[in-house]
């Protein structure tokens, strides 16, 4: 296919790359101009971008998503959607209710479901190993400065409001991925701060518990401060527990009788070349994509609730 491309920032930029090595041809636009990618051609604005290709990839800060969304609904183009889908639930319900009425696909760029420890979570949920779910434990935490140290995190949109930053929405995985493994919450208790040295004016940390129609609790920790990376969850059930350690690349599965590690060791590039694929797939045979606009709402109307 022909796409556009939205947004040449980081993630914009992998995306270019990533669909151009899947074979597609990609033309790009950013509002900054001195931008050059090697076979990505050039529009001059989002509305030429859109016009000039079959499907839409949306990469820019987060406070524009809605927006070019709907442009490209507007036109006629699927779109994929780095998350999160919209800043506020009332946006992202209402490209949702757009994608509907137009026939079109909307999907949202959430690679963490791509992630291989991730798949075996919802499939030992699935089939019954963990017995019925009662508590999970998600986290996320890593010093905003490490991870795109070749910027000043300042001028980022993760650590700007008017643009769409936070960590509830820059991790807004932890809460897709628990959606995905447990179906739909019902409550949210939460805080949420500014709290480190960092220079942003959004929020830097947040903990929260859900209750989920099953019945599960989940609690879940999210930050900007912490100085070395650390991700994981742990689902405790009637059965048995599993806890998946993205640092250490395993899930450890233990009843009243065993315990054993499945090692899970991931090239996180794969799970952002898969999302795409997913996407073009689902445009091409008209399957709805593993993320789907209403998974996108569910997850932003979580990160709002909090």
């Amino acid at each position: 296919m022909k796409l556009a491309v939205l947004g040449l920032g980081s993630a914009g930029r992998r995306h270019a790359g990533n669909l151009r090595a899947l074979g597609h041809e990609v033309v790009g636009w950013d509002p900054e101009p001195a931008w050059d990618l090697p076979g990505v051609s050039r529009a001059n604005s989002v509305e030429e971008a859109i016009a000039a290709c079959a499907a839409v990839v949306v990469a820019s800060p987060s406070s524009a998503h809605a927006d070019q969304a709907r442009a490209a609904l507007e036109a006629g183009r699927d779109v994929l959607v780095e998350k999160p889908l919209a800043t506020s639930a009332p946006d992202a319900e209402a490209l949702a209710a757009l994608a509907e009425r137009t026939g079109r696909t909307c999907a949202v760029a959430m690679n963490m479901r791509f992630h291989p420890a991730l798949r075996r979570l919802k499939e030992l949920v699935a089939n019954g190993a963990l017995g019925k779910v009662l508590l999970a434990c998600a986290s996320f935490g890593h010093d905003l400065r490490l991870w795109r140290p070749e910027n000043d995190y300042r001028r980022s949109y993760s650590a700007r409001a008017e643009l769409g930053g936070g960590i509830v929405l820059d991790a807004i995985h932890e809460l897709d991925y628990l959606l995905w493994v447990l179906g739909p919450a019902d409550a949210v208790s939460a805080e949420t701060g500014k709290l480190s040295e960092l220079e942003v004016d959004v929020e830097d940390v947040a903990a929260a518990v859900v209750r989920f129609r099953s019945g599960a609790l989940a609690t879940v920790d999210l930050n900007f401060f912490e100085q070395s990376y650390r991700r994981g969850c742990v689902l405790a059930g009637t059965g048995a527990t599993a806890h998946w350690d993205w640092s250490a690349a395993r899930i450890a599965i233990s009843d009243r009788d065993e315990s054993r590690t499945e090692e899970i060791s991931a090239d996180v590039g794969d799970t952002y070349r898969a999302e795409l694929a997913d996407f073009a797939d689902a445009v091409r045979i008209g399957r709805p994509p593993l993320t789907s606009a209403a998974d996108g709402v569910a997850a932003v109307r979580l990160a709002e609730a909090i």
